[in-house]
């Protein structure tokens, strides 16, 4: 039986093995030859998304009280991947654009086998994690650099519902994937200058090669006195968070200049104590957004010109085209069976971990 690695009882990673189902008239059946996942928004379920005695309410889009306790483990069977690339090995009796032996890109788990829907969901209705319809032909594209399509999805709508601009000036804070992704995208879009900011120095220099012309660590400096230093005075016009963290939201918006824009990317647990909002927020006149693609239920601002499909092909193409490649960004790069190790590693040395891949 074929094997894959699944979230089980106490959000560990292990491998388990999996029936294969027959396809659908417009399915396709691919062998995966590399695929990578999430770390953030496992970790942020992990140490849990809202607290207790509250619940979400979809159609209010509101938390409520609930006495309900929540003892729901909401990763055990969740799939561990996102992005992948393999071959395809069967085609549904449906399919005419693609055959058996083609390389592609698309939505996959972390299992020896997936299978891809090749239909496109059409109008908008809402995103789910996996999007019908998402498969590209691989070509020339380094595998490593097509597992980053999906997290650049989250990086390309902080850039463009920021308004980054042609010589804008913009500090990315948080240097995950997502955070290093960004950076790449603020260069392609023209920045004037690219503050980066993380603890860790592998991700520091990352953002250096992809782009920053300052990289600051939060625990040496006050990285948002530094920034303004080195902008003259003023600060960014962009400030984009992604550490998922109160301290890195309050480092944005002190980083940030008079009526600038702070894009908060990150899912923020718990209450908000080193947010100071009667400080620079207020007196700066600061606009702050969370962009699309961070949890679901609203279309893009800019929906109807660009919806999800738009989008993630523009960034395959700018992959395809050169401009968009994050070298290094896969780090580590292991076999299936020591893929529960690496998930050790995320949960508990993530400087050892930028963005995990695993190789068939």
């Amino acid at each position: 039986m074929p094997r894959k690695l699944t979230f089980t009882d106490g959000h560990k990673i292990e491998i388990v093995e999996y029936d294969e189902r027959p396809l659908a008239p417009h399915e396709l059946r691919v062998r995966t030859e590399f695929a990578s996942g999430k770390h953030g928004t496992p970790l942020a379920i992990m140490a849990g998304l809202n607290d207790p005695g509250q619940r979400w309410d979809d159609e209010m889009r509101l938390f409520v009280p609930s006495d309900k306790p929540s003892t729901e483990n909401l990763l055990a069977g969740a799939p561990v991947g996102t992005s992948g690339v393999g071959v395809i090995i069967e085609v549904g009796s449906g399919v005419s654009e693609w055959s058996v032996g083609d390389r592609v890109i698309g939505f996959l788990d972390v299992s020896e086998t997936n299978i891809i829907n090749t239909r496109r969901r059409l109008p908008w209705d809402g995103p789910p994690l996996w999007l019908d319809g998402c498969v590209w032909p691989l070509g020339e594209i380094d595998p490593l650099d097509a597992l980053c399509f999906e997290p650049a999805f989250v990086s390309f709508h902080c850039i463009r519902e920021s308004n980054l601009r042609f010589a804008d000036t913009v500090a990315v804070i948080g240097l995950g994937a997502i955070g290093l992704l960004t950076v790449r995208l603020a260069a392609l879009s023209g920045a004037e200058q690219i503050f980066a900011v993380d603890p860790l120095p592998k991700r520091r220099q990352l953002a250096l090669d992809y782009g920053a012309q300052h990289a600051l660590d939060p625990f040496e400096v006050d990285a948002a006195l530094e920034i303004h230093k080195l902008t003259g005075g003023p600060g960014v016009d962009v400030a984009i968070e992604l550490s998922a963290t109160y301290a890195g939201l309050q480092s944005a918006i002190r980083a940030t200049r008079m009526e600038g824009t702070i894009c908060a990317s990150g899912v923020y647990l718990g209450e908000g104590r080193d947010l100071r909002l009667g400080e620079e927020f207020h007196r700066s006149r600061l606009t702050m957004i969370v962009p699309h693609g961070c949890f679901l239920g609203h279309k893009p601002r800019d929906y109807s010109r660009w919806d999800e499909y738009r989008a993630y092909d523009a960034i395959i193409s700018m992959i395809r085209q050169g401009a968009l490649t994050a070298p290094g960004l896969i780090q580590p790069l292991v076999p299936l069976d020591e893929g529960p190790a690496v998930w050790d590693l995320v949960v508990n040395e993530p400087a050892e971990v930028v963005k995990f891949g695993i190789r068939f």
